[in-house]
């Protein structure tokens, strides 16, 4: 394992000092997004600004690097994203957070991008999963540690956002200096979402859901936490607490939906995530609520939460072929981000109408509805996939780009595609040994029959 991550040092330690800044603004913004005076539903707003900014720089990112290529693509979006955190700093109007949150959004999409094409490139069938497992592991394990320098400063001061800034100014330093040669251009992404609704109703339909759940607390759970009285070191244990509760129950999980029908490991998460986000609801009127109850009903409520969107990933694929496996994730990918940038008003919504405890309400009614689909397509489709021919799964990275599907295992038979002139070669070689074969038995045909027959054939 360790041999094939050496070469990816210098691109591991950007993506780590990324994670970094970046999980500290998660849940930096939205808390001073509400110091600033911001109601609840513009907090909201704000956070679907940022995911309609991500997907958009899923779209857009292929078409840079196309043009100036992977290092100088990199050292551009992490320094003008160091430049929106300093704007961020002085800024306090709500239409000014808007474009900001926007922009930060497209930004870290395109370095995504950057990271997963640059890691895609590098991995071969004997080390893909190893790459791709260990760089999920790293995501989370960074944002986790992010949601801790919380603790560094005081959230009404500029030293957090500085501190985030100094992250992603660093993480050129790492890429820039790599003597490893640089990918070549990327596709851009091809969304398809008939195709991902024809292999997998379940698939497109829980990406809906988990985008509606996790893009709700992303944008509004610190909300929800300062409101309900957590010190900056409860809000930083509570954040983290369910990123890694996603980052261990994420792998047991998906292996048991290896094992057994995908749509009952789904109704297991999706009942078991209803009922954390109703306790917690009701536990939030509890005095008790911000100490020790709260890390571990988060650390639950991360277990099932983050670990839906990769097996409803998974379950798709089953009724797929490997050489749909980018498309399909792709098109997922988008309506998971759309479905993100909708769940953060809604959410806010229920917030500002009946109080910040209602974010659990929201997401524990979503929760329960899935689960009510989930048993009624069970009851009402065609038997699933048998287990022994499921796709083994995957662990991903939270919201990721398209260009991580290309590093999983199920997806080798794109990535090992033969290249466009060899294929030319191939079919012009195949056309000489068909005309070969023709003039030889042309020839032969005229040794064996008499020349009178021919002439024969000849005459009207």
């Amino acid at each position: 394992m360790i041999r094939s991550l050496i070469p990816l040092t210098a691109l591991l330690i950007s993506d780590a000092l990324v994670l970094l800044g970046h999980g500290l603004l998660l849940t930096l913004l939205p808390v001073s997004a509400s110091l600033l005076g911001f109601s609840d539903f513009q907090v909201g707003l704000t956070g679907s600004s940022y995911f309609v900014g991500f997907v958009a720089g899923c779209l857009a990112t292929p078409f840079v690097l196309k043009r100036v290529g992977h290092i100088r693509t990199f050292a551009v979006l992490a320094s003008a994203y160091t430049a929106l955190i300093l704007f961020f700093a002085w800024s306090q109007s709500f239409i000014g957070w808007m474009f900001l949150r926007f922009m930060i959004g497209a930004m870290i999409a395109g370095i995504y991008m950057i990271i997963e094409s640059w890691l895609n490139e590098r991995a071969d069938s004997t080390n893909r999963g190893t790459i791709l497992s260990f760089y999920a592991m790293l995501n989370l394990a960074m944002i986790t540690l992010a949601q801790q320098l919380l603790n560094l400063g005081n959230v009404n001061t500029l030293l957090l956002f500085a501190l985030a800034g100094i992250f992603l100014s660093l993480s050129v330093i790492p890429v820039s200096l790599t003597l490893a040669l640089a990918p070549t251009p990327i596709k851009k992404v091809s969304v398809d979402f008939a195709k991902v609704w024809r292999h997998s109703h379940i698939g497109i339909i829980g990406s809906i859901f988990a985008g509606l759940i996790t893009g709700s607390f992303w944008a509004l759970a610190p909300i929800y936490a300062k409101d309900s009285g957590f010190t900056t070191f409860q809000l930083a244990n509570f954040m983290s607490a369910v990123v890694l509760g996603g980052a261990l129950f994420q792998i047991p999980l998906g292996r048991f939906s290896d094992r057994f029908d995908r749509r009952i490991i789904l109704i297991f998460i999706a009942l078991g995530g209803a009922i954390i986000s109703f306790l917690t609801f009701i536990a939030s009127f509890k005095g008790f609520y911000a100490g020790t109850a709260s890390t571990g009903l988060a650390f639950m409520w991360g277990a099932f939460s983050m670990t839906m969107y990769a097996i409803c990933l998974a379950h798709a694929n089953d009724n797929a072929d490997s050489a749909d496996f980018v498309d399909i994730g792709s098109a997922m990918l988008i309506t998971y981000g759309l479905s993100s940038a909708m769940g953060a008003p809604i959410a806010s919504a229920f917030m500002s109408l009946f109080g910040h405890q209602f974010l659990f309400i929201f997401m524990g009614a979503s929760f329960t509805l899935f689960t009510a689909i989930l048993i009624i397509r069970r009851q009402s489709h065609v038997l699933p996939v048998m287990t022994d021919d499921n796709e083994e799964f995957q662990a991903i990275a939270g919201m990721t780009t398209p260009e991580a599907y290309n590093l999983d295992p199920r997806a080798e038979e794109i990535n090992e595609t033969v290249p466009e002139n060899e294929l030319k070669r191939e079919w012009a070689d195949v056309d000489d040994d068909y005309h070969d074969i023709i003039e030889s038995a042309d020839t032969k045909a005229k040794e064996t029959i008499p020349a009178e027959a021919l002439d024969s054939k000849k005459r009207p």
